[in-house]
């Protein structure tokens, strides 16, 4: 392989590595909202957060059951297994309200993030 191939192929990886740095740091730096679920309800029931930035919920399951964190306007579904926690990544969104809730319980256990 001559010189010229190989300083290609460095340059290509060297752009590849720092994009993916970016990103990472970009990730780390998600505001990061904490959440309970405790009996049939979750505290805080609202959180608001900025329109138009990626954010972080943290579920916290109090409870000995199940909890299944859903938002089909928000873009997530992720089951938190009985006192244990989960993460679940928010894509940036437009102002709103936006419902969420445990879709073992939808009716009962019920929150909001208000977006401004």
């Amino acid at each position: 392989m001559n010189m010229r191939k190989l300083h290609l192929i460095a340059a290509m990886s060297a752009a590849l590595f720092g994009i993916s740095g970016v990103a990472a740091a970009s990730a780390d730096e998600m505001q990061t909202y904490e959440i309970t679920v405790k009996g049939k309800t979750f505290t805080p029931s609202q959180i608001t957060v900025k329109a138009g930035q990626p954010f972080r919920i943290k579920l916290t399951n109090g409870n000995p059951m199940p909890v299944e964190l859903e938002s089909s306007k928000l873009g997530f579904e992720k089951v938190a297994s009985g006192f244990s926690d989960i993460l679940v990544n928010v894509r940036a969104q437009a102002p709103g309200t936006y419902t969420f809730f445990d879709d073992f319980h939808p009716k009962e256990i019920v929150g909001q993030v208000v977006v401004q």
